[in-house]
């Protein structure tokens, strides 16, 4: 029988390890089903009793605590992820919590950035000292505003993900919404003429491989050190450089992510092909790009 006690926290981040998770999605899952196994110790909850409204009294707890709305919907969507692993692994029959609502964000609404902005990052980038720089600052705003990738999707790039016969271009995307999409003519140019200069630069041809990272570091005003392989903060820091570049305060990759969604659906995208391109198992945000039938 589940009780409380044998909620198997360690082993459900084994699991969640096994799926290729983030260390910090980890971190923050592991902490927030912990502090719902307290929780349900310390108001002598039994699992047998756990439902909706038990997970209402537990976000009050969270809020009398302090949490603010993003962590306490974070909590939600990750005790959600944690009873499905409990039903599918056999330690539950029948998920109490299945048809739960996640909580709506809680966030303004993302800055509109116009085609021009775009259009002048992508121009400083092909202006940029270093060739090799500006090529991958190139590839990486393409995939980020046209492609929809996320930031943790695109630093654990490998060049063996970038597929190119002729001028189609396809990009494999591993994690948790692994998949495999077709990348636009300007997506794949890009990444190939990426690919030349890595290739011929005295700095990585040697070392470039099948499994090199697809992006690389730069170190110095000038750029000439280098590193294989971008960190989430090294591809923040690109994104604000490129952003500055357009005069574009703070630009951030979720902005990017906003702009790829609207961008796909003036392409004739339909939203769900829109979600089968970014890996999402739900409309959510791509809604705000739908044009409405008096637009």
């Amino acid at each position: 029988m589940l009780t409380v006690n044998n909620l198997k926290v360690t082993e459900f981040r084994a699991f969640m390890t096994d799926q290729g998770k983030q260390k910090s999605t980890l971190e923050s899952y592991s902490r927030d089903i912990q502090n719902f196994v307290d929780f349900l110790s310390e108001t002598s909850t039994s699992t047998g009793d756990i439902g909706p409204q038990v997970l209402e009294e537990y976000k009050s707890w969270l809020m009398n605590r302090g949490s603010k709305p993003s962590s306490i919907r974070r909590a939600v969507i990750a005790i959600r992820v944690f009873f499905r692993w409990l039903e599918t692994s056999g330690q539950l029959h029948g998920n109490p919590l299945e048809d739960l609502p996640v909580p709506a964000h809680e966030q303004i609404a993302a800055r509109e950035i116009p085609a021009e902005k775009i259009a002048a990052m992508l121009a400083h980038a092909q202006l940029a000292p270093s060739s090799l720089k500006g090529a991958r600052d190139r590839s990486l705003l393409l995939l980020l505003s046209r492609e929809g990738l996320k930031a943790s999707e695109l630093v654990s790039l490998k060049w063996s993900h970038f597929l190119c016969t002729g001028e189609s271009g396809r990009l494999s995307i591993v994690g948790d919404r692994s998949r495999t999409i077709a990348l636009e003519a300007e997506t794949s140019e890009a990444l190939k003429a990426f690919r030349k200069i890595v290739q011929s630069d005295p700095r990585t041809k040697t070392s470039f491989g099948p499994n090199s990272p697809l992006f690389i570091s730069f170190k110095g005003a000038d750029a000439r050190s280098l590193i294989w392989g971008i960190t989430r903060h090294g591809l923040k820091f690109a994104i604000y450089e490129l952003g500055e570049s357009a005069s574009i305060a703070k630009l951030n990759a979720e902005q990017l992510r906003h702009l790829a969604m609207a961008h796909k659906i003036s392409l004739g995208f339909t939203p769900e092909m829109v979600m089968n391109h970014l890996g999402l198992r739900r409309i959510g945000n791509i809604g705000k790009h739908v044009p409405t039938s008096g637009d």
